[in-house]
Order: structure tokens, then C-alpha cells, then sequence
């Protein structure tokens, strides 16, 4: 956030890192945030703060003997001040689990991509989804783009994978793309797995991460707060038909000085 301070008054609170703050606008709302940088200049003071907290930022060795994925997520968001909740995941067991020299984030992150799931943190919660239950949900709201619309779409689908071989010492395992736009085979490094099952499921989810940009776009249209990332639109564009149904909006960004907010979408993965 950058605001105006001509009569310096956060300057003379100067929130420090790890400040919480919570920012509201008409019906925009950041949810409770924690401070990772302050400055102030030249009649200005920017803000840069995440829902994150900074202890999230910490390395951490630690191991898991016939673990779940939902408790290592509930234990990654009680060390870190947060509630969690679960959109449509399945609560996996690994028999061994390694988070190795990695924050918490980085660790959750990883084993989201291996379960074809994902996280946000809103207003101190930790929200982990299924990407496969979220895209399945209906559509928000129809973006439709007139013709003098601002819009970029792009085809990435010749940097797809056909298909994800994981290997760790004696266990291997492997998934194919349903309808293939490439022959090409992911082959991913450092994948530490306890059973071939394990590793044709990280497989899966290893080639979803790979695969889900496969087409994207971006539109900018008059401000609307009300339009936030992780979640499913329909989208219009009579010029371009080809691109019309259902996208994935994976981030939002609102612009008040310029009165405008602009959206980042993805298609949605069939089939896996």
C-alpha cells in the first residue's frame, strides 16, 4: 500500500515488522495482515504487508512417522498463529514425511503441489483447497470483454507434459494427461516417496502444477473489489469464442488511482 503522509503521521507511529494491520475500503477488505516492511518518503509512506506472519519465514528441520496431510497443515498453522480450514482435500497418511531445512510455507506449498491441492491465508485462516473442487464449483460472476476490451490471452500448451515420472531409490511411480498436448515427459528431481502409490500420486499432482498454465489470459476492467482471486468466472468474448467458458482467476489486482482492477486467469485442468 502507498498512501499520502504529508503530515507525517505514520511516520511517527512507524509501524514495525510484525505490526498487524487490517485495511478496509467500501466493501474491500485485506483481512488481518502483519507488517514486513515500512518506509517512509517524500510526503508518501508505503506498507508492504502480508497475511502471512513473519514466523512463517523460519527454516525448520523436523520428520513424521504415519502422518496425515490435514494435521501437518493444522500443526503448520498453530505454529504460526493461524485457524484452518479444508475445501474438498483428501486427508492422505504418509508414512514418513520430511520437511527439511524449508519455512512452513514453503514445506506446505510443496506438499500441496503433490496432492493437487493449494493454499491461501485470509484474515489469519489458512485455507487449503482442493484446485480440483474449486474449479468444479460454478461460476461467480460472467467477465464479459467487449471489443475496445483490454485483454491478453495466451497459448502455452506446446510446454505442456503428456505425462510425470517420479523415481526415489526403489520406488517409481507415474501419471499420463487424459487428452495429451505434447508427448513430453516431466521428470522431476529430489522427490522423496515411501511406496510406488505414493509416487504415482505425487506424479499426478507434480503434472497438474507443470500443466495448469497451459493457457492463460489477463483483463482489465473498471474497479471491482468485489472480484478476488481464487475463484471461478465465466468468461465472454464475442470476438474470440474459442476462449468463452469457465477460467480459474488466480490473482486480483485492485488499482484505486487508476480506477481499475485487473484480473490474471488460468483454464481449468480436465480430467485430473
Amino acid at each position: 500500500m502507498r498512501f499520502t503522509d504529508t503530515k507525517g503521521l505514520w511516520s511517527k507511529w512507524n509501524p514495525q515488522e510484525g505490526t498487524q494491520i487490517r485495511w478496509k475500503y467500501e466493501n474491500a477488505d485485506s483481512g488481518q495482515m502483519f507488517v514486513h516492511e515500512a518506509k517512509p518518503e517524500n510526503g508518501l509512506y508505503t506498507i508492504k504487508a502480508l497475511s502471512i506472519p513473519l514466523s512463517a519465514r523460519t527454516k525448520r528441520s523436523k520428520s513424521w512417522e504415519g502422518v496425515r496431510f490435514k494435521q501437518l497443515a493444522q500443526e503448520i498453522a498453530t505454529n504460526n498463529g493461524l485457524s484452518a480450514q479444508f475445501y474438498g482435500v483428501s486427508d492422505q497418511v504418509y508414512p514418513v514425511m520430511f520437511q527439511k531445512d524449508e519455512s512452513d510455507m514453503a514445506f506446505l506449498s510443496r506438499l500441496c503441489t503433490y496432492e493437487c491441492c493449494q493454499f491461501i491465508v485470509y484474515n489469519k485462516t489458512l485455507v487449503v483447497y482442493s484446485e480440483a473442487y474449486m474449479e468444479s464449483q460454478s461460476a461467480d460472476e460472467e467477465i464479459e470483454i467487449k471489443e475496445d476490451g483490454k485483454f491478453t490471452y495466451n497459448n502455452n500448451r506446446t510446454r505442456m507434459y503428456g505425462s510425470c515420472e517420479v523415481k526415489s531409490g526403489s520406488y517409481s511411480g507415474s501419471f499420463s494427461d487424459p487428452s495429451p498436448a505434447t508427448s513430453s515427459v516431466y521428470r522431476p528431481e529430489g522427490v522423496r516417496v515411501s511406496n510406488n502409490a505414493e509416487a504415482a500420486r505425487f506424479a499426478k499432482g507434480l503434472l497438474r502444477d507443470q500443466n495448469k498454465y497451459g493457457w492463460t489470459g489477463q483483463v482489465s476492467k473498471k474497479l471491482k473489489t468485489e472480484y478476488a482471486a481464487c475463484s471461478v468466472m465465466k468468461l465472454k468474448t464475442p470476438k474470440a469464442e474459442t476462449w468463452n467458458g469457465k477460467v480459474f482467476v488466480y490473482r486480483a489486482i485492485h488499482d484505486y488511482m487508476a480506477n481499475k482492477t485487473t484480473l490474471y486467469f488460468r483454464g481449468l485442468v480436465e480430467g485430473y
